[in-house]
Order: structure tokens, then sequence, then C-alpha cells
């Protein structure tokens, strides 16, 4: 099996379980500190949500990297590829806007420090980006409506958690960031912090995939490179 287990796999085994472990263990000091009633609260958060999903890509790259290794090939997953992506895009799009909260303008001032916070903010976004860009299989050619895929799950949490808000279902002091405050702040600081989001979702969509085709050269030979995408 070591002889089949090429580099690019092993780096995906290894990184994969690193995020499963930091978001799994995350999650579970997050649940434990918050009781389960305030755990519930907690997915009020961009992060843990964020996190939650990328934990559970982490794991399937993790099993289709074991079956790479064991059978020397894995089953094409389109699917599976756009995962990777928005989580990439999720993960760094979080770790943007906890940068973005030590402006001294916006009032949001987290604390990253703690274990569960770091791991969530800084160490399991830069994980998955590096993770998404050991794939090495990209998309060649891809039609431009395709990069939105990167965006699906900010757009259902944007949609749940304005909803939860709009209705009281969050009370004001628990929105979870200044500018989804819609009781505080102006439409239009909302609208440019909306469209600032996409359109840095859809920049670092196009990016991720565009660095991934280029170092795709690196971990594909002309032995396997028809073999071994997922």
């Amino acid at each position: 099996m070591n002889r089949r287990l090429s580099l690019n796999t092993r780096l995906n085994l290894i990184i994969s379980a690193m995020i499963f472990v930091l978001g799994a263990s995350s999650i579970a000091v997050t649940a434990y500190a918050n009781a389960p009633q305030g755990f519930l609260f907690e997915f009020r958060y961009m992060t843990v949500n964020g996190t939650v999903f990328t934990t559970i890509i982490a794991f399937i790259i993790l099993l289709a990297s074991i079956a790479e290794a064991v059978t020397g090939r894995a089953k094409i997953s389109d699917k599976l590829y756009y995962f990777r992506l928005s989580s990439a895009v999720t993960e760094c799009i979080i770790g943007v806007v906890i940068a973005m909260s030590f402006f001294p303008s916006v009032p949001d001032k987290p604390d990253i420090m703690s274990y569960e916070s770091f791991c969530m903010h800084v160490v399991i976004p830069l994980l998955s980006i590096i993770s998404f860009l050991l794939n090495r299989t990209p998309r060649e050619r891809m039609h431009p409506l395709l990069r939105l895929n990167c965006a699906w799950l900010i757009t259902i949490y944007a949609a749940v958690v304005i909803t939860l808000i709009l209705t009281g279902a969050i009370p004001q002091d628990k929105i979870p960031y200044s500018f989804l405050n819609f009781y505080t702040q102006s439409i239009w600081y909302i609208v440019y912090f909306g469209c600032f989001i996409y359109s840095f979702a859809y920049i670092l969509s196009f990016l991720l995939t565009e660095w991934n085709r280029k170092l795709s050269a690196y971990w594909t030979d002309n032995e396997n490179s028809a073999e071994s995408r997922y």
C-alpha cells in the first residue's frame, strides 16, 4: 500500500485528518463551554457553521484518500470538487471577516486566543485552503457561473440568519455580526458588506481554482492522472 501512496495522497491524508480532528475538537469544546441550549445559539455564527461543514468535507476527503491509497484509484466526483471549493472560500472569508473585525471602525472584537476560536478562525481556514490547492484534478475552462458554487453555504447561512433576526428568533443582543444588525446599522452599511463578501468570494473562487490548476501539474504524472481524480 505504501508504494502506491503518492506524496499528494499522503498530504491529503495528513491535512484532512488535521482538519477533522481540529474541527471536531473545536466543536466539542464549544458545545461543552456553552452547554446544550447555549450551543444552539452558537450556530448564529458563520464560523461555527463553516467549521461543521469543513469538518464533514475533510472527513469525506480523508475517506477518499484512504480509498485511493488502498485501491490505487478513487471515484471521480465533480460534487466533491465544488464542496472543497466552497469550504476553502467560506473558511477564507471567515478569516478575512475576523481580521476586518479588528479595524477601529468595526465594533466586533472577538477573542481568538482560546483553543476553539484560534482553530476555527486561523488554523482551519489555512489548512482548508491548502487542502483545496492539493487537489490534483482541477476543472479546466470552468464556466464563470460555475465559480458561484463557492457561495452556496454563505447564501444559505445569510438567508437563515437574516430571517431569524427579522422574526425576532435571534434577539438584538445576540446578533452575531454588526453588519447584520438591522436595528443599529444603515441599509447601505449592510448592503456594502453583503456586496463585499459576495464579490470577495467570487474573486477567491477564481484565484483558488486557477492556482489549483497551475499547481496540479506538480502532482499529476502520465501514468496515474486519469485514474486518481476526486
